[in-house]
């Protein structure tokens, strides 16, 4: 009796093969749009594979390109703005492209301008002190207090002070922007 019972439920428990799905229903439907969009991914991003190789990334639309160029825009020219960076005691100077968005330090670094930026961007040193004229300055947003503790450190402090690493410019606010490049840093990293 026991053996039976046992037996009944192993036969319950084996899968048993589907029955196929009706011609049009809407399983099959389902099916055909999966394996139709799964087509289309695969002619959009190419053959995507697992492990070692290539990974799939996407392309821009053409329509987006052939748009852009459409509007007399090419690449991040429509988006970019200059900014200078001016070295002390008139050593030189060097206008550059930025982007809204990026700090200081990374455009100077971008266009290999001589900043350390010893911490990476992180307000952990003051190696990236830039200087600025007081119409530029009264410009942008307040210093934190991180910012402020950090610039206490930093040489040839003055009312116009600023961690590169700090300042995100925008294109409306920075568009010629100058920039002085102090000569000393101090590395409390190093």
């Amino acid at each position: 009796l026991a053996q039976s019972s046992r037996s009944r439920r192993r036969q319950r428990a084996l899968p048993s093969t589907p029955a196929p799905a009706p011609a049009g229903s809407a399983v099959e439907r389902m099916l055909r749009l999966v394996a139709s969009r799964a087509g289309a991914a695969a002619a959009r991003f190419g053959p995507l594979t697992r492990g070692v190789g290539p990974v799939a990334r996407p392309t821009a639309p053409p329509s987006a390109a052939a748009a852009g160029a459409a509007w007399g825009r090419s690449g991040d020219r429509c988006c970019s703005f200059t900014v200078t960076f001016v070295k002390a005691k008139g050593a030189g100077e060097m206008e550059v492209p930025a982007k809204a968005g990026q700090t200081i330090l990374e455009v100077a670094h971008e266009n290999n301008i001589d900043i350390e930026g010893a911490c990476g961007g992180e307000c952990a040193c003051s190696t990236c002190h830039v200087i600025f004229s007081q119409e530029d300055f009264d410009k942008l947003p307040e210093p934190d207090d991180d910012e402020t503790d950090m610039l206490d450190l930093a040489a040839g402090v003055c009312e116009t002070s600023r961690l590169g690493c700090q300042v995100k410019l925008q294109k409306a606010r920075d568009a010629g922007l100058r920039i002085t490049i102090p000569d000393g840093t101090v590395n409390l990293l190093a």
